[in-house]
């Protein structure tokens, strides 16, 4: 409207400017039927163009669209050879004519950048769904060793992974697991126990987790708690109600959750530094405007990104000086050999060192690269009393870090291409794949502008401050540049 005033002079209703806009972009776009009727040759050019790629289109009885999946083969290649064996799964809503649910699948390099391995499109988030989404993966990578899948709460992923992949570990998002504790136990979002429960859950030895697991039951807790939360709104003399102990409640809910979910250090396998799906939810951030367009037009802006990415990605890693990716290998062991140089080694016998920090201390094996306080374990790289051992003995702390840290690595991940597809003029595709017919789903189409931004859970809503010296809203009283009026003193 505002673009036809500039440039005419003249003013146009609304609606009017919105059906000029729906006209344009579909003779930019086609249609959303459209986008199903060429989804399959679309596969067939991707797959072409990249080998190794798996894609996959289920359809029911009568053709209509149910589930797709696809995999590029340069990311397969690079998760398969250079990723630490992590994957965060996640679903989120497409906002087209048609709706559905995009799964993805992600990992991360040695850099902590996001290394994006499989997506998946489907109609709703349930059992059937996840089940195909994971046997797809599953063929797509195989029976991957010592695998970790990190994932939110969701009831159909509980339900369906370990039927996937039986040999595979299950680790709940910390930060969803907050969430979740802070609604159902009716926690205040600056509560000690929530900080008790986050550094229980990135704790990496036992001694360490129970130290702030028993924070979490501790009965002076209750008290202020109870004081907090208003005693009219728990106390039998103030109101009637049932009273129960609220700190017994946290601790049985993170029990009945799975300590091995949640935690680190009684997880059975490694989740390295992968403690919340926040890759999968920044790849939908990354994608938000993508997702409300059409099937084929979407999987096109998925393939541009990751081609964007790898190349990004590759420059960097051929440009790195420094032994370990600079992001977090190298990052990480600088501070390390500062911590270590205020450390005193003993040396117990020729495999083992007893390393004394002043705190919990730390017993060092060279023979099965092991630290009592388990973080050389668990992240696979050199923590602080390991590095305090090696600049005793004068060897290389690089020799000690996993080879998904190492630069090497870093550019074997990225060493493949992605191509994208061409535009639809120049496909050549062979006669079965174009006469597969593909209908639209089987959904309800409603009338409306679809939702754009999605509801925030209880708690992830923004805070709004105010100025404590003027009451305004949008900076503090350091900042605060308005006149304040004289009192009056009598």
């Amino acid at each position: 409207m505002r673009d036809v005033k500039h440039n005419f002079g003249c003013t146009i209703h609304y609606s009017k400017a919105w059906k000029a806009r729906e006209l344009a972009l579909l003779s930019i776009r086609g249609s959303a039927e459209e986008a199903y009727y060429i989804l399959p040759a679309y596969c067939y050019e991707l797959e072409r163009m990249n080998p190794g790629t798996k894609t996959d289109i289920r359809t029911d009885e009568n053709n209509h669209f149910v589930y797709l999946f696809m995999a590029v083969g340069a990311c397969i290649r690079g998760f398969l050879s250079s990723m630490r064996p992590v994957i965060a799964v996640d679903a989120t809503h497409l906002k087209s004519k048609y709706k559905g649910v995009m799964f993805v699948a992600n990992a991360f390099d040695g850099n902590l950048n996001i290394y994006p391995l499989a997506f998946g499109i489907g109609d709703l988030e349930t059992d059937a769904s996840w089940h195909w989404f994971f046997t797809k993966l599953h063929e797509a990578i195989g029976e991957c060793p010592n695998l970790a899948i990190i994932s939110d709460r969701n009831v159909s992923i509980e339900n369906v992974w370990n039927k996937i992949f039986p040999t595979a570990q299950h680790g709940i998002c910390f930060y969803h697991m907050k969430g979740n504790m802070k609604r159902t136990c009716k926690l205040k979002k600056r509560d000690h126990i929530l900080m008790h429960f986050e550094k229980a859950a990135k704790s990496y030895s036992i001694a360490e987790f129970d130290c702030h697991f028993r924070k979490i039951k501790r009965k002076e807790h209750v008290a202020q708690y109870l004081e907090e939360a208003g005693l009219h709104k728990w106390s039998r003399a103030h109101m009637d109600g049932r009273r129960y102990n609220v700190m017994e409640h946290v601790a049985q809910y993170l029990e009945e959750a799975g300590l091995h979910k949640w935690s680190r250090a009684h997880m059975d396998g490694r989740r390295y530094n992968v403690m919340t799906t926040n890759i999968a939810e920044s790849i939908n951030s990354d994608l938000r405007f993508a997702r409300m367009l059409p099937v084929v037009h979407l999987i096109g802006e998925i393939v541009n990104l990751l081609v964007k990415w790898f190349t990004e990605r590759r420059e960097l890693a051929l440009n790195c000086t420094t032994t370990l990716c600079p992001n977090f290998g190298e990052k990480k062991l600088r501070n390390r050999l500062e911590d270590a140089a205020r450390m005193n080694v003993v040396k117990v016998n020729n495999a083992q060192y007893n390393v004394l920090d002043g705190d919990m201390d730390g017993l060092v094996d060279l023979t099965n690269n092991s630290c009592s306080c388990r973080k050389f374990q668990l992240e696979q790289l050199p923590c602080k009393h390991v590095v305090a051992v090696c600049c005793f003995l004068k060897v290389s702390v690089y020799a000690k870090a996993s080879r998904y840290y190492t630069r090497k690595t870093w550019m074997d991940a990225y060493s493949d291409s992605i191509y994208p597809v061409q535009p639809h003029g120049m496909w050549d595709t062979p006669e079965d794949v174009r006469s597969r017919v593909v209908l639209p789903p089987m959904a309800r189409v409603m009338p409306g502008r679809r939702k754009k931004l999605r509801i925030p859970s209880q708690g992830e809503g923004s805070i709004r401050r105010k100025c404590s010296r003027c009451g305004s809203e949008g900076h503090n009283k350091s900042t605060c540049k308005n006149n304040i009026p004289l009192r009056n003193v009598s």
